[in-house]
């Protein structure tokens, strides 16, 4: 190392951390080969560089986080991890030391898992707790049979059903309710009907061929029915209350405005329980 630099060269050079030395211009003043093996770049293409002078792709050695983000020849992607440290030379002149780990094996690792991991989600249509289909999946059914009854206009219903704690509307439902209320709804619907698990507390019920009133009937018999206490996996425990929001679909209608007014169908009757 050059001009009085008064920690031990040798030392740095033998580290297998790559190490990085800046000066109070924030020029780099000397890098030790473990980091050119890491940058693949000679000690010569970064040494008097600042951040001005710097391929654009190694702005991040003179950036303040952590994780360092690199791309070396616009390609070849290198994530580091930093530490910094200050000392003084012998001319009292201000160095800051990075100390960096190549963590690039680690980052793409985890990118690649999260990738799988959102393309499972992708291919996933069945509510792990209800066997349902899940909100994804409603989804795509609905779309499905919006566009068939824009082609041959028939028929088509949207059900909304909230369930919730008679005595605290406000608190969570435990499993067991959930699981109850979406067998009741298996048993009591058609096969060629869609019930989805699609929030928490809210199912979505797609019934093709099914005019409102004839829903708004069933959905009426099966409140009822659970009054009465038909939930019977639920042993002891207090059935919950059902909300429904029923609405038909019209010309006009795409599947988020036939959502939006069911929803707004089941706030209506809930407001006036």
């Amino acid at each position: 190392m050059t001009d009085g630099i008064s920690f031990n060269q040798a030392l740095l050079e033998a580290c297998p951390t790559g190490v990085l030395a800046v000066d109070q211009d924030i020029r780099i003043r000397w890098i030790n080969p473990a980091l050119e093996s890491m940058l693949d770049l000679s000690a010569n293409e970064l040494v008097g560089k600042d951040q001005q002078t710097l391929p654009e792709g190694l702005h991040a050695l003179f950036e303040t986080t952590e994780i360092l983000h690199l791309s070396v020849d616009g390609t070849d992607e290198r994530w580091l991890r930093r530490d910094v440290r200050e000392i003084n030379d012998g001319a009292q002149s201000p160095l800051k030391l990075h100390f960096y780990q190549d963590i690039s094996g680690q980052v793409t690792a985890q990118m690649e898992r999260e990738a799988l991991q959102k393309q499972v989600e992708e291919l996933t249509i069945t509510d792990p707790l209800t066997g349902l289909a899940n909100q994804r999946a409603t989804l795509q059914a609905l779309a499905a049979q919006v566009t068939r009854s824009r082609r041959y206009n028939n028929p088509l219903t949207l059900a909304v059903v909230r369930i919730s704690d008679p005595d605290d509307p406000s608190a969570l439902l435990d499993s067991d309710r959930v699981i109850a209320v979406a067998q009741y709804l298996r048993d009591r619907l058609r096969w060629a009907d869609t019930i989805g698990h699609y929030e928490e507390d809210l199912f979505m019920l797609v019934l093709p061929e099914t005019s409102e009133s004839d829903a708004r009937n069933l959905l009426e018999q099966i409140q009822q029915e659970c009054r009465d206490g038909s939930l019977t996996l639920l042993g002891d425990k207090t059935a919950p209350h059902i909300g429904i929001g029923v609405v038909t679909w019209e010309r006009g209608n795409d599947p988020h405005l036939l959502i939006r007014h069911a929803m707004e169908a089941l706030e209506s009757s809930s407001g006036s329980r």
